[in-house]
């Protein structure tokens, strides 16, 4: 609370457990996100259906770059629910995928455990457009983006289920091909949300990456199913 005040910062709540784990007061504190390195933890929230991810092991550290904070999101599994990757396991693979999202193209995906927390981001940035509309010096200072595998076809309903939700986004990255981590690395969000742990090992090393529990991909045992994301490899 002392570091709190000492920056400055307008927060006055507060919760000091002794050892329980505090996943449990998610919903009672309305909470968008809850971040934690315990990986139970995590996946209890989830479980309960609240948003949640662990925080990948990293050294990473972020030099002063005037005030800007990146957000990046991967989208199945994270924004949006399971649904297409699902489509995608089963036996029409990946044409399977691509044909199922035409056809849909005009019924939006279900949120997914963090689409709230990108709408409480967008509310920030709407914020912040009215703020310099009074004052054309400032700066927006929250930039969010986007970075999936998904490609054309398939990339229109993801553009569609956003304006759906009335939310907008600074970056969309529809990759078919391209490494996350490769991107990532030129983009240096802040933060990277991602449904696939593997993906994360190999960009925690210069992006804070956090992994989200979430969807057919963490249904097995060592969470380790294919996802959408091997479009990385085959397209």
């Amino acid at each position: 609370m002392r570091s709190i005040e000492s920056h400055g910062l307008s927060i006055t709540r507060a919760v000091f457990t002794q050892g329980k784990s505090p996943y449990e007061y998610i919903g009672a504190f309305e909470m968008s996100l809850f971040l934690s390195a315990d990986e139970r933890d995590v996946r209890k929230a989830v479980e309960l259906g609240f948003p949640a991810g662990r925080v990948m092991p990293s050294d990473l550290s972020y030099a002063e770059d005037g005030g800007e904070v990146r957000v990046a999101f991967d989208f199945d599994g994270v924004l949006a629910d399971d649904e297409s990757e699902r489509i995608f396991q089963g036996p029409g693979g990946l044409k399977g995928f691509q044909d199922h999202e035409v056809f849909n193209l005009d019924r939006s995906l279900s949120a997914g455990p963090l689409r709230e927390l990108l709408k409480d981001l967008h509310m920030i940035q709407n914020l912040e457009k009215i703020k310099k509309l009074e004052q054309p010096q400032y700066q927006p200072r929250v930039r969010i983006s986007i970075v999936t595998a998904r490609n054309a076809p398939a990339h229109e309903r993801a553009v569609r289920t956003l304006s759906a939700w009335g939310i907008t986004v600074n970056d969309a990255f529809f990759l078919g091909g391209i490494s996350k981590g490769s991107v990532l690395k030129v983009l240096r969000p802040h933060i990277f949300f991602d449904d696939q742990e593997g993906h994360l090992t190999a960009t925690a090393e210069f992006v804070a990456s956090v992994h989200v529990p979430y969807g057919i991909a963490n249904e097995s045992p060592q969470g380790t199913a294919i996802s959408l994301d091997i479009l990385e490899t085959v397209a």
